[in-house]
Parts: C-alpha cells; structure tokens; sequence
C-alpha cells in the first residue's frame, strides 16, 4: 500500500481516496438504476412481440372464420411488431432503447426479421384474398338459389309436356344436385375439408353431365318450352361454375396463407421468445458485473478506512511521543547544552523534520550567541580589571601632583563613575549569558526527542 511521507499528504491520500470510491460507487448506482430501467423497457418490449404474433394469428383466423375485411386490429397489431422489432435491432434513442451490445442478442433477432418478412406478406396476401372473395359470398346464396329455381323451372316444363318420366326424374335429381352443391360448396369455404370438396365436384360433374345430356336430346331438342329452358339454365350454369371455380380458387390461397401462418407463428414466437431471455440474461450479467464492481469499491473503501485507522493511531504516537518531550525539556534544567544533529529518520513524518531542523538552526544560533557572550564577559571582565589597575595607578599619580582639593574630588568621581559603568556592563553580561544558558538547557532536551525517535 502507498505510503507517502508527511501527514498531509496522508490525509489528502486517505480522503482524497474515500471521496473518489464514494462517487465512483454513487455514479456506478446511478448507472446500474438507468441501464436497468432501459433493460426492463427493453424486455418490456420483446416480451410484448411475442404476444403480438399470437393477437396477429388469433385476428387473422378470426377475419377468416366470419370472412371479414375489417384488418385494423390485425394491421395495428403488424405495425406494432414491426416497429418495435427495428427499435429492438436498431436501437431508438428518442424511446431509450439502446441497440443490441450482445452478438446472439442481434443475431437473434435478424433471424426473427428473417421470419417476419414472409410472415406479414402472407398476413397482407390473406387480407387480399379475403376482400376479394368476401362479395362473392355475399351473393352465394344468391346464385345457388337462381339455379335451384332454374332446375324446378326445368322439372316443371318437363311435366307439363308430359315428357317420360326418366326426363323428369333427371330434372328432379338436378334440384336436388344444386342443393348440395350450395351446401358442400359452403362447407368447403368454412372448414376447407377435403372431403367436402369431393362431393361438391361429384354433384357439380354430374349436375354439369345431366344438363349437356337435355341439350343433346333429341326429345328435349323437339319440345321448344322445355328446350329454352334447358339452354337457359345452362347458360347460367357455366357462369356460375366459373363464379364457383374462383371461390375455390380464392379459398385454396386463403388455405395456403393460412397453413403458413399456423406454420410459421410458432417460429417467429419460439424465436422472439429466445430473444426475449437472451435479453434477459444479458441484463442479469451486467447487475452481477456491477454487484461485483460494487464489492470490490467496497472492499477498497474498507481497506482505506483501515489504513486511516492504523495511519491516525501511528500520527498519534508520534505526537503524544514529542508532547511528552516537550514537557520534559520545559521541565528539566541542562548546564550544557553542545550542537546536535536533530534531523530525523527518513520514515519519519516531513513536519516532525521541519520542527527539528527549525530547532536545530536556532539552538546553533543560541550557541553561537553563548559563545559571543562567553568572550564579551572575559573581555569586560579584563576591562574592569585593567580599569581597577588604571585606577590604582591614578591615585598614585595623584598623589606626586600638586592638585587642591576641589579638582582631587571631581577627578576621583570620574573614575568612580567609569568604574560603576564597567562593573553594570559585566552584571548586564552575566545575566544575559545566564538567560542564554536557561534557554540553550531547555532547547538542549530537543536532542534527546531526535535520539529517542532514531531509537525506535
């Protein structure tokens, strides 16, 4: 672990650290909350697709059931898949939808465009089938009815004649042939059954062989009532087996759609449904990524928490160790005091450095003044004693010269005066070295900080 000198730096090191994991974590939350609510707005929005296929499906079976041409709901429905599939491959920034960041995520859903494209054209290809066969069946019953009527009109002309009653028994099943044309042909467009088809293609063949038969007579020919009425008929009936034909025809590509739609739904759904949980477990990896990440901050924000615990316990000691010091040398009376070194070791803090380098310059400076102040008192007391000697030798010279009394006196305070003067000048030295020698004892016990710290 870093450990710098100085216990500022420390403390800049410890905050400075505590500060940057609390906002890494706080921005790190703050992130994982959005990316959280755009992946639920995400899964949202897949899972949302795989209900529409089904709501698509269930109207479009449901229009074919009652041959409705009513495709809101159904086209409501396609759009809304088709444009929230785009937003989901492309990414939509205006619905915070961001693009797939996982490779089988996009794939994925490619493969559900892939499906979708054929899927809705066979949806519009069945809507244009159903609006083109719808008015046709609103004339159905029409239509069978108009050749119900005509046969009736057939088997009665033929009765009135008093044709054979082989002529009339034909005429009387064709009735009965377009009756169940109408109802196996209805049948046939409701269920699609095969089977209904077969007998709506034996009525029509032979409904269709019994009315060529009563043209090509020669007994129908020579009756002109029943003749007309033949031929009218006919007439009718090959336009409406041509009615017929396209009704089978629209019907036959309504199965088919309809088979692709039944078949293929399931695909879009099983495969929307994959993209769903791919999205899914792509989001619950990134809270686990970011739940890992959280773990680790926390793990470094105790270890820092730690390390300002063991960083302020090791200052303290430093600090109790130098007030204790403090008071010894504020306590203790040293009558000498030489230069020491008072830098201290390199682990130590920078600013216990500083304090004992300051010290040190200063108490080289109080010994240096010791020193000067030494030499001043020697030299002052030299000057009083050759003032003592001076004087000594002033008496005697007074006493050969011929002075009155007056001048005697004024020359003997003189030198009175200059000896008081050198006498204060020394006391004045004397007390200034004593405080120099106080001040240099109580510095002098800074030495023993540095010695007892160099010792630990």
């Amino acid at each position: 672990m870093i450990r710098p000198s100085g216990i500022n730096n420390k403390l800049k090191l410890v905050g400075g650290s505590l500060t940057l994991i609390v906002i890494a974590t706080i921005l790190i939350s703050i992130y994982m909350n959005m990316k959280t609510k755009k992946d639920a707005l995400i899964i949202n929005i897949a899972g949302k697709q795989r209900m529409l296929t089904q709501k698509i499906s269930k109207e479009i079976f449901y229009d074919i059931l009652k041959y409705s041409t009513d495709f809101r709901i159904v086209d409501e429905a396609m759009s809304t898949f088709e444009n929230s599939l785009e937003d989901l491959i492309s990414g939509n920034s205006a619905k915070g939808i961001y693009p797939p960041q996982d490779k089988k995520i996009s794939e994925k859903l490619q493969e559900v465009k892939k499906l979708w494209i054929p899927f809705k054209r066979s949806v519009q290809e069945l809507e244009r089938n159903l609006e083109r066969i719808s008015p046709d069946l609103e004339v159905f019953t029409i239509r069978i009815n108009k050749i119900l009527t005509l046969s009736n009109d057939i088997v009665k002309k033929m009765v009135k004649s008093k044709m054979q009653g082989r002529y009339i028994d034909l005429s009387g099943r064709q009735r009965m042939l377009s009756q169940r044309m109408g109802l196996f042909l209805k049948r046939y467009l409701r269920t699609s059954n095969e089977e209904d088809y077969l007998i709506y293609e034996n009525a029509k063949n032979l409904y269709n062989k019994t009315i060529e038969s009563f043209l090509n007579d020669n007994a129908v020919k020579n009756d002109v009532v029943v003749y007309n009425a033949c031929k009218v008929t006919n007439e009718y009936w090959k336009d409406f087996q041509s009615y017929a034909n396209d009704l089978i025809s629209e019907q036959k590509n309504i199965d088919k759609f309809t088979a692709y739609i039944y078949k293929n739904n399931v695909k879009v759904l099983n495969r929307m449904d994959e993209a769903v949980w791919l999205f899914t477990d792509y989001s619950e990896q990134k809270n686990t990524i970011f739940i890992y990440i959280q773990f680790i901050l926390l793990t470094f924000g105790f270890l820092i928490i730690l390390y300002s615990f063991l960083l302020t316990k090791e200052i303290m000691l430093h600090v109790r160790d130098f007030i204790d010091k403090a008071k010894m040398l504020a306590s203790t009376d040293i009558r000498d005091i030489n230069s020491k070194n008072f830098k201290l070791r390199e682990t130590n803090e920078d600013e216990f450095k500083e304090v004992s380098q300051h010290i040190n310059s200063f108490v080289q400076k109080v010994n240096s003044a010791l020193s000067h102040s030494q030499d001043a008192i020697d030299k002052a007391e030299k000057a009083v004693l050759e003032l003592e000697s001076l004087s000594d030798d002033a008496d005697e010279a007074l006493e050969t010269l011929d002075l009155n009394e007056t001048d005697k006196k004024s020359f003997d305070k003189k030198i009175s005066a200059s000896e008081d003067i050198a006498i204060e000048s020394t006391e004045n030295l004397l007390h200034v070295a004593k405080m120099l020698k106080k001040l240099k004892s109580n510095l002098s016990n800074i030495s023993e900080i540095k010695e007892t710290i160099d010792k630990k």
